[in-house]
């Protein structure tokens, strides 16, 4: 039987009814560790788990397992509507973003960005860091489009930028590049690479704004090809570097004291209008003074380089596997390149194809997918502000990577302290009474009359865990157990009408299945 490891907060005296003595951190990292090579290499291209062909079935597993790498996690209301209409169109409902007006979720985000203090006119305009995390996290929570957040949340891990780095008055940059993030993000990859490449907040974060003629400033040229678009090492050299450096010249940042905001604008005076030359022979000739280079950089490197395989990688490594094979990268590197880099058109071939369903429980889920997943799965629906003050424990605050880098992957996350601060997650996430009656949030219970055994098959199958029979069959006791003190257990069969064994027991039963290893991983 597996029990959960320790937390810093004292459990509730039911919870006191099942044994918590912390397991090894080792056990944890045995059971996530799963999923391997796949073998084959190149030459598997033929293999079904390197396939793009779509599924030839598919079943109520597969739906679980794409709502778990999709949206979050597996809500009861989701899916039943995938169900209901069947899993392919679901995805293609799924990967269908509103594209224009503002939904009511959407307008109650943007009163966090709001402070008192903000000039008429510009309510929403100096945001602190905490303010934009906090929006984003209650679009994540309770978006009624949950893919759109979490693929969001890819392209800022891809396109890393954090909001400490900027002054009060440029923040709002940040929130502008997010909502871009959230609004091309289904749209087509060389258009995004383009429009981030220009992004105030890249500009600031990357030195954009300081690099201009005559004094080239390397670090967003050497991450636009090490990062952004192909790879380390991957055709290009130290003069593409150098050159590309001298086409991504002509912003400046200007404080406008009209609003004391500050702009990021294109200024040709400070370009280098000179000719370039990217990977030995494509010469670039600079259009004048009168707009930017930095179309031309980007075309090169989309004609010239394997940008389709560095993106296949990145999708991946995402959503099906930490160890893509060399087979299943040209495989989907394929698929880019026949869809010319449209994002909407590939993840639909990557969501129905064999690949993504013949890999189950191969990723390690960061913490905001961990926590986000168990809200949005058992309905225990906390603010932002809770959550953020739990993701900062954890290190994944939105909208704060630690680098440019984006937030480490895999493994990294199981360490001891992260073990004991998941448990703290799921700690609050389960104490939140208060929050969760003021505002009208229960819990997912199962329909009709369910007994203990019921509600376990209920929220192992919400949360994606495979329960052992030794398993199930200690959570069903748990359940049918009263703790009217410490160290004294009486059977007491579970009933659903009780508001406290609701508020007690399940809570509890959640706890611990969160705290489940199965849990870690999609």
């Amino acid at each position: 039987m597996w029990y959960p490891g320790p937390a810093r907060f004292e459990p509730g005296e039911h919870m006191k009814g099942i044994r918590t003595t912390a397991i090894g951190c080792c056990l944890l990292l045995t059971a996530c560790s799963g999923g391997g090579g796949e073998g084959g290499g190149a030459t598997g291209q033929g293999l079904p788990e390197n396939s793009m062909r779509a599924a030839a079935t598919y079943g109520a597993a597969d739906l679980d397992h794409l709502l778990g790498r999709t949206v979050f996690g597996i809500d009861p209301a989701t899916r039943a509507a995938a169900l209901a209409m069947g899993l392919p169109a679901f995805v293609d409902s799924m990967l269908e973003f509103p594209t224009s007006g503002t939904s009511a979720v959407e307008t109650a985000a943007r009163a966090y960005l709001v402070n008192t203090t903000d000039p008429a006119g510009l309510e929403g305009k100096f945001p602190s860091t905490t303010d934009i995390t906090d929006w984003w996290l209650y679009l994540m929570l309770r978006s009624e489009h949950p893919f759109r957040e979490r693929l969001a949340m890819f392209w800022q891990d891809h396109f890393a930028i954090s909001s400490v780095a900027l002054r009060a008055e440029e923040r709002y940059l940040m929130v502008d590049y997010i909502e871009k993030l959230r609004r091309q993000g289904i749209g087509n990859f060389r258009t995004l690479v383009l429009d981030i490449a220009r992004d105030g907040a890249m500009l600031e974060w990357l030195d954009g704004s300081s690099s201009v003629k005559g004094e080239p400033n390397e670090n967003f040229a050497r991450e636009f090809f090490e990062l952004f678009t192909v790879g380390a090492d991957r055709g290009y050299t130290e003069t593409d570097i150098q050159e590309a450096a001298r086409a991504f010249t002509g912003y400046r940042n200007r404080l406008d004291t009209a609003t004391n905001l500050r702009v990021l604008e294109f200024d040709g005076n400070r370009k280098d209008v000179g000719t370039k030359v990217l990977f030995g022979d494509v010469i670039l000739p600079s259009r004048g003074l009168a707009a930017d280079d930095y179309d031309l950089v980007v075309d090169a490197t989309f004609l010239h380089l394997d940008v389709a395989s560095w993106l296949a990688e990145k999708l991946l490594l995402e959503f099906v596997t930490d160890t893509p094979s060399d087979g299943l990268i040209a495989n989907l590197a394929a698929v880019i390149r026949t869809h010319d880099y449209e994002m909407k058109p590939v993840l639909r071939t990557l969501f129905l194809s064999e690949a993504f369903y013949l890999r189950k429980k191969q990723i390690i889920r960061m913490p905001i997918d961990y926590g986000i997943g168990i809200v949005r799965a058992t309905g225990l629906m906390v603010s932002p502000e809770a959550m953020r003050a739990e993701l900062l424990s954890l290190a994944q605050v939105p909208a704060e990577p630690p680098s440019v880098f984006g937030w480490p992957q895999g493994e990294q996350w199981l360490s001891a302290a992260g073990m004991v601060e998941r448990a703290n997650l799921v700690r609050r996430l389960i104490g939140e009474r208060t929050y969760q009656t003021t505002n009208g949030f229960v819990i997912n219970m199962p329909a009709g009359t369910p007994d203990a055994a019921a509600v376990v098959d209920h929220f192992a199958s919400l949360l994606a865990i495979e329960l052992s029979v030794e398993e199930r069959a200690t959570l069903i006791t748990y359940l049918d157990t009263n703790v009217p003190s410490p160290g004294v257990e009486q059977p007491d069969p579970f009933d659903p009408a009780n508001a406290q064994d609701i508020s007690n027991r399940v809570r509890g039963l959640v706890y611990i299945l969160a705290n489940h290893p199965d849990a870690l991983r999609r």
